[in-house]
């Protein structure tokens, strides 16, 4: 009698953790095995065998398995997929890193029949964010503690660019973050236990100050899973001071090399599901300078509205639709330290007035030129790694440009030329460079360029870059540098810029 009451309580005991392994799916962002197998289209033709491999959040983002048959490698395909194969033993290796750290196991393929194989991996999902729970394209490395092996670098999300969080797929054990470069002894680490089955969702806390990891905690309903089952949508507002030093060239206003206050509103709305992705952001900046002997006047105008929307069709590639508005929300003003005459010349370059005595002469009213640009083509992610991102946009742009009683004033200040609208349309190309030098020195630049005809005269560009310098968690400093040739003024004009920003996160 006490040996059947044991012999019942071992099986209930093997029962009971049989099913907590099997049901580990519950901490899975997709359907359970049988849910993702159900969807699958796939029909098993004669002579073959179905091998299928779950996915524990989403196909594009975790690592695909490979196939083999002996040294030969049959199939590769993403996990939450599979693959026909004729019957025979097959190795299966699934996981993140390169063939000598991927799992293994030995499957049976049988003909007319699916082979599934349940998870004897681990699933691990990091989110690096800052205090104000905002995505951040900050690195990390990851160690297995238990085999003291490092598994690589990992990578925070760009929003803009429709990036998701990538899944690691790893031998169960306990895993350590802790910066680039840093050694695994250090003291400022986190770690985690990953049990077989499970995916274990993490948030990185990063001090946006001086790149350090100041947390590492689950994410909420509201977190990475609520990202997934609940809301699309994302918005968050930063306000901006600066003192600037700046100096212009070549512009429709005077050459300056002044001391100027500026402040900044920025805004940002993001939408992110499978496989769509919109990004909303609106810049409003607005600075007065003060020149020696001089008040204080406008020196910064700018009100701009981003909108792009891509379409997945893989982790790299889709196509894209993008537009831009761009304008000043006040009357620009060139001053004159000596009473000036101004010749004013009309849109066939006609002399059609002199004005004489002038202290000042208005360039252009508000909301002159209204700057749109519009674009459609294929947005490609060529370079993805640490310390360097790389996108690429090549379409079919167009540009249109809607002035009221402007005027481009001469390199020496005597005639002031009415400028007319224009729109030019043509092949575009867009480069967007993200790169890191440092933990506290990064460089942002975008080339824009919209290609109407062959002769290189009539292309029109934008070269912006920002290198930034992190002082503190809220101070930095950004040096810009600008170039431009676009119409009305089909000249190269630059602008240089260096800033102290002191910035408030809402």
């Amino acid at each position: 009698m006490l040996l059947r009451l044991f012999y019942i309580a071992l099986a209930g005991l093997l029962f009971a953790g049989g099913a907590t392994a099997q049901h580990k799916s519950y901490t899975w962002l997709s359907p359970p095995t049988r849910g993702q197998l159900e969807l699958d289209p796939t029909m098993i033709p004669k002579g073959k065998g179905f091998l299928f491999v779950p996915a524990m959040t989403d196909a594009l983002n975790e690592p695909s398995f490979r196939v083999f048959q002996g040294n030969k490698r049959i199939a590769e395909a993403s996990p939450g997929t599979g693959v026909l194969l004729s019957p025979g033993y097959y190795e299966v290796l699934v996981g993140t890193g390169t063939d000598a750290q991927m799992m293994s196991r030995t499957m049976p393929i049988e003909e007319g029949m699916t082979t599934m194989v349940k998870p004897f991996w681990s699933g691990l999902v990091i989110n690096v964010i800052d205090e104000n729970r905002t995505s951040l394209n900050e690195s990390y490395e990851l160690y297995w503690e238990d085999q003291q092996e490092n598994y690589g670098i990992g990578f925070g999300i760009e929003e803009e660019r429709g990036e998701a969080v990538k899944t690691w797929l790893l031998p169960p054990g306990t895993y350590t973050v802790v910066r680039v470069g840093d050694n695994i002894s250090t003291r400022r680490k986190f770690s985690v236990r990953l049990e077989p089955g499970e995916l274990i969702q993490r948030n990185l806390v990063a001090d946006v100050g001086d790149n350090t990891f100041i947390g590492f905690y689950p994410p909420t309903l509201r977190g990475l899973l609520g990202q997934t089952t609940g809301s699309h949508w994302k918005t968050n507002w930063q306000l901006s001071g600066s003192t600037q030093l700046s100096t212009s060239q070549n512009t429709t206003g005077e050459d300056l090399s002044v001391i100027s206050l500026a402040t900044q509103a920025f805004g940002r709305s993001i939408y992110s599901s499978d496989p769509h992705f919109a990004n909303l952001r609106l810049i409003f900046e607005e600075g007065f300078t003060r020149e020696e002997g001089d008040a204080f006047r406008k020196s910064i105008d700018e009100f701009e509205v981003r909108a792009t929307y891509i379409y997945r069709l893989s982790e790299r590639v889709g196509p894209y639709l993008r537009g831009v508005i761009n304008t000043k929300l006040f009357a620009t003003e060139a001053h004159f330290d000596q009473p000036q005459t101004l010749l004013i010349r009309d849109t066939l370059g006609d002399i059609t007035s002199s004005q004489a005595g002038l202290n000042e002469f208005t360039l252009s009213p508000a909301l002159s030129p209204l700057e749109l640009r519009q674009g459609i083509g294929i947005n490609s992610q060529l370079i993805r790694s640490f310390p360097l991102t790389l996108d690429m946009r090549i379409g079919i742009g167009a540009r249109q440009s809607y002035v009221t009683e402007t005027f481009d004033l001469n390199t020496d200040r005597t005639v002031a030329s009415k400028l007319l609208d224009t729109s030019t349309t043509g092949l575009e190309a867009l480069l967007i460079l993200n790169s890191h030098f440092s933990r506290y020195l990064s460089l942002d630049s975008e080339f824009d360029i919209l290609i109407p005809e062959l002769a290189t005269s009539a292309w029109e560009f934008t070269f912006e870059n920002r290198l930034r310098l992190l002082l503190s968690r809220f101070v930095n400093m950004d040096i810009v540098l600008n170039f431009e040739r676009v119409k009305p003024i089909v000249r190269l004009q630059a602008r240089q810029q260096v800033l102290m920003r002191f910035v408030y996160l809402l």
